[in-house]
């Protein structure tokens, strides 16, 4: 989603007498980025401390799509000289490529307290807040951003699918509607009103605007994944298998399809494959409490529960309210032998659950969130 936002990089950050970075330079802006790279580690070979060669190192990495090499660099240019704010851009950016999100937020703030009239930095903050799950911080930033340049397609799918994620339907069509007066959008437009019929719990409108957006770009990765997630829905494990496989392999930075596949894949006898892949998810998005819990589930399953405690600790404190969770740790404890713990566990986890009920009474069709939950068994 976020490829055509990667902007020329800062490579001159001071004059540069020297020829090696001279013929850097000329290698990089001819696009020649492996004479560029091999230029520019001779040069640190010479000048291990040097802050402008390894930033210019860092962007020739991100053009070559080495984002985490980038990402080290850009940190080792920062160790060597912290004044270098432009450098926190890049190394923005080379973290969101590589889906390293909270650190790429971490970035953008920083560069951004140093120029707060860039608008380039508010729209990838904004998209990075909408990966964490930060839908309503996202808003606030990429509103300032439409409010500032109206009409950029970029700035308004990004900020319909924070309102969407974030249940606001009523503004997603809105900025659905300006996204579709723009020229060569179907597949957007298409996976956009997935998105909403799913949140909706449309489900075969859904599916049906999925398969018409992938039709339209074969590459769609949150499309593939919506299909991945509907038939997941339906138990039908070997085709969401392999709609979150084709997903995965195009968002590998997508902590929910991640997550989404390593359930299936741990629950279809691929243990070891299904865990990697949730404990992926982890450090993808460490404020996602889903995978923590499945992982947990499975080290219980395996007669771990001192290795599922610490994992539902974790989970709870990211979503307190959650039953399952609750259900899950009052088990755990009970494994341990920690009955009176257990008990008040699980008396918790019936409070909850009485609320639940008594809340769906009072909720219309299509308020409930219906992005995958947590297992309630």
């Amino acid at each position: 989603m976020v490829h055509f936002l990667l902007l020329s990089c800062c490579l001159l950050l001071a004059s540069a007498p020297q020829d090696l970075l001279v013929s850097g330079r000329e290698a990089f802006e001819r696009g020649d980025y492996p004479r560029a790279e091999a230029i520019y580690r001779s040069y640190l070979e010479q000048n291990p401390g040097s802050a402008e060669g390894l930033s210019n190192l860092g962007a020739v990495l991100t053009h070559m799509e080495k984002f985490e090499e980038a990402v080290a660099t850009y940190e080792k240019a920062l160790r060597a000289n912290a004044k270098l704010v432009q450098v926190y851009f890049n190394l923005g950016v080379a973290c969101l490529r590589s889906g390293q999100y909270a650190k790429a937020i971490e970035a953008f703030e920083r560069f951004h307290k140093a120029y707060p009239a860039d608008l380039r930095v508010q729209q990838l903050l904004g998209i990075c807040l909408v990966e964490t799950g930060d839908f309503q911080r996202a808003i606030s930033q990429l509103e300032r951003v439409n409010a500032a340049q109206p009409g950029q397609v970029s700035v308004l799918f990004a900020l319909a699918t924070a309102h969407i994620r974030a249940g606001e339907r009523t503004r997603a069509e809105q900025l659905l509607a300006a996204i579709e007066k723009a020229p060569g959008q179907s597949a957007q437009v298409q996976l956009l009103r997935g998105l909403l019929d799913y949140r909706a719990r449309e489900y075969e409108r859904a599916e049906a605007r999925f398969r018409d957006a992938v039709r339209l770009d074969p590459r769609s990765a949150p499309a593939l994944a919506g299909l991945g997630r509907l038939r997941f829905r339906l138990n039908q494990d070997a085709e969401a298998i392999e709609f979150l496989t084709k997903a995965v392999d195009l968002a590998p930075q997508d902590a929910e399809s991640v997550y989404q596949l390593g359930v299936l894949l741990d629950r279809n006898g691929d243990a070891r494959r299904g865990r990697e892949l949730l404990r992926r998810a982890i450090a993808l998005r460490p404020n996602f409490p889903d995978p923590q819990y499945f992982l947990a589930k499975a080290e219980l399953a395996e007669g771990n529960p001192a290795g599922a405690l610490p994992l539902l600790d974790q989970a709870l404190k990211l979503a307190p309210r959650v039953e399952a969770i609750h259900f899950l740790r009052a088990r755990t404890l009970q494994a341990l032998g920690r009955t009176a713990d257990a008990d008040a566990e699980f008396r918790e986890f019936r409070r909850l659950e009485q609320a639940r009920i008594h809340g769906l009474k009072t909720l219309k069709k299509g308020d409930e969130d219906p992005a995958f939950p947590l297992d309630k068994r």
